[in-house]
C-alpha cells in the first residue's frame, strides 16, 4: 500500500512513513463488516496517531459542518460534515489506523464514499471520505489501514459542483450513532484542518436564507406534491428559508406574506435568467405602433377616412409620415408638416429600419463546473471547466440546463452557475 505524503500532526517529527512504522498493533476486538460486499472485517486497531486527509496546503475549507443555506437546488440545509476543495485526482489519506467497513464507488448521481472503523481508548468511532468515483482502487472491505495510508483519489460524484473531499465522523454508542464535528474532533488530536488550508472560503450560514423559484412551482401546505397547492408562484420567485430546516426534501419557506413548502430541487440560491420575448413588428394599420412609415407615391392627406372631402395637402412621395394614429379599414391616420388627416395605406412602407440582431451573450463559469453529455446528473461528466472559464453562447436550454462548448467538447451545464462575461 502506497503511505501518504501528508504532514503527520499527531506525532511531532514524525513523517507519514514514521508515524505509521509507529503504529500500535492490531486491537483484538472485531467489528461486523457494514460494507455491501459483506466481507469479514479485521479487528480495529487502536488508533493514537492522526494526519490530514489530504495534503497540506492543498485544499480549501468550502464548507463547515451545520446548518447551511443551499450551495445549489437539491442540496441538503443541513451539512454533516467538512469539505475540503481540491484537485480532482488528488490522494485521499485514512485520518487514523483502522478497518475498511464500506466501499461504495460513485456516479453522477450517487455520493461514492469509504467508511473505515477507529477505536480511540475505549470508544468506535467511523470516518467516511465522500464524492470519490472508484472507491476501491485503493483498498477493500475488511483490510486494515494505518493513520495516512492513501485509501483513494478526490473525486466529485453525486450532487456537487466541483472536486473536493467531503468528511464526516460518526461515534458508535449503545443507543444509536451520533454525528459529530470532524473539524474539533481532529484538532483536538494535532490535526487542524482550517489551518493546514490554503484558503477558507466556508461562511457561517445566515439566521435565512433567500432563494428563487426554479421554474413555476407549487407552494403546497405540507411537505409533500400530495398535500393542497397554496398557491402557483412564478419562475424567479424570490422565497426565504431557516437554514437546517427540512422535511421529506420539502424546505418550509416564506413567499411575501404566504408560508408553505417547496422541494429544494426547485429552488436555487440565483435568481434565474427569465427572457421575455420581443414582440414581433407591428402590421402596417395597427395602432398605436412604434412602427413608422413613408410615402411610396404622391399621397393626398385628406381630413377623414374617405375621398369625399377635398384633401388638406398631398404627401410627396418618400416622406416620412411617423407613426399610424388610427386606422379605418384601409385607412390610416398619419401627421405630416404639423397637419394630421388619412392616408391610404396601400401606398406606405415602413421607414424604420431594421435593427440589427443583439450579438449573443457570451459566459463564463462562476464555480468548477461539470460539463455532462446530457441535461441530467445521471451519466459521468465529461470533464470539469475550472471558475471563470469562458464557456461561449449557450447553444440550446431545457429548464435549468445550458448547452455550451469548452475546450472542444460539447455538453450540458447547470445555469446557475454561468454569468454573462
Amino acid at each position: 500500500m502506497t503511505v501518504a505524503t501528508a504532514i503527520v500532526l499527531g506525532v511531532a517529527g514524525l513523517s507519514p512513513a514514521a508515524a505509521v512504522a509507529a503504529a500500535p498493533a492490531p486491537a483484538a476486538a472485531a467489528v461486523p463488516a457494514s460494507g455491501a460486499q459483506g466481507a469479514a472485517v479485521a479487528a480495529v486497531p487502536a488508533a493514537t496517531t492522526f494526519v490530514l486527509p489530504l495534503a497540506a496546503k492543498s485544499y480549501d475549507v468550502s464548507a463547515w459542518q451545520g446548518p447551511r443555506c443551499m450551495p445549489m437546488p437539491g442540496a441538503t440545509t443541513s451539512h454533516g460534515g467538512v469539505d475540503l476543495a481540491t484537485k480532482n485526482g488528488s490522494p485521499i489519506y485514512a485520518v487514523a489506523a483502522g478497518v475498511v467497513t464500506a466501499t461504495v464507488s460513485g456516479s453522477s448521481s450517487v455520493a461514492g464514499h469509504i467508511d473505515i472503523r477507529h477505536t480511540v481508548g475505549k470508544v468506535t468511532y467511523t470516518t467516511k471520505y465522500l464524492h470519490v468515483w472508484s472507491a476501491t482502487t485503493h483498498v477493500k472491505v475488511g483490510q486494515t489501514v494505518k493513520a495516512g495510508q492513501r485509501i483513494s483519489s478526490v473525486g466529485m460524484s453525486g450532487n456537487t459542483n466541483g472536486p473536493h473531499l467531503h468528511l464526516e465522523l460518526w461515534e458508535h454508542q449503545a443507543g444509536g450513532n451520533k454525528q459529530l464535528d470532524p473539524v474539533p474532533w481532529l484538532k483536538s488530536r494535532g490535526v487542524d484542518l482550517p489551518k493546514q488550508a490554503t484558503a477558507i472560503t466556508a461562511k457561517t450560514a445566515p439566521s435565512t436564507c433567500t432563494y428563487y423559484t426554479t421554474g413555476a412551482v407549487n407552494l403546497r401546505a405540507g411537505a409533500s406534491t400530495a398535500t393542497a397547492v397554496v398557491v402557483k408562484l412564478a419562475a424567479g420567485t424570490m422565497v426565504t428559508a431557516v437554514p437546517g430546516h427540512v422535511s421529506n426534501s420539502f424546505l418550509p419557506v416564506k413567499a411575501g406574506s404566504r408560508s408553505g413548502w417547496i422541494a429544494n430541487w426547485l429552488l436555487s440560491p440565483t435568481r434565474p435568467v427569465i427572457t421575455t420575448p420581443a414582440p414581433a413588428p407591428a402590421p402596417v394599420g395597427s395602432s398605436p405602433s412604434t412602427v413608422t412609415y413613408k410615402t411610396t407615391a404622391a399621397l393626398n392627406l385628406r381630413p377623414t377616412a374617405s375621398t369625399s372631402q377635398k384633401p388638406l395637402l398631398t404627401i410627396p412621395k418618400g416622406k416620412d409620415v411617423g407613426q399610424i394614429l388610427d386606422s379605418s379599414g384601409s385607412w390610416g391616420k398619419v401627421t405630416y408638416a404639423g397637419k394630421t388627416g388619412w392616408v391610404h395605406k396601400d401606398y406606405l412602407t415602413t421607414s424604420t429600419a431594421t435593427p440589427a440582431a443583439p450579438k449573443p451573450a457570451i459566459y463564463k463559469t462562476t464555480a468548477a463546473l461539470n460539463l455532462r453529455p446530457t441535461a441530467s446528473t445521471s451519466q459521468k461528466p465529461l470533464l470539469t471547466i475550472p471558475k471563470g472559464k469562458s464557456v461561449g453562447q449557450v447553444l440550446a436550454s431545457t429548464g435549468s440546463w445550458r448547452k455550451v462548448t469548452y475546450a472542444g467538447k460539447t455538453g450540458w451545464v447547470h445555469k446557475d452557475y454561468l454569468t454573462p462575461g
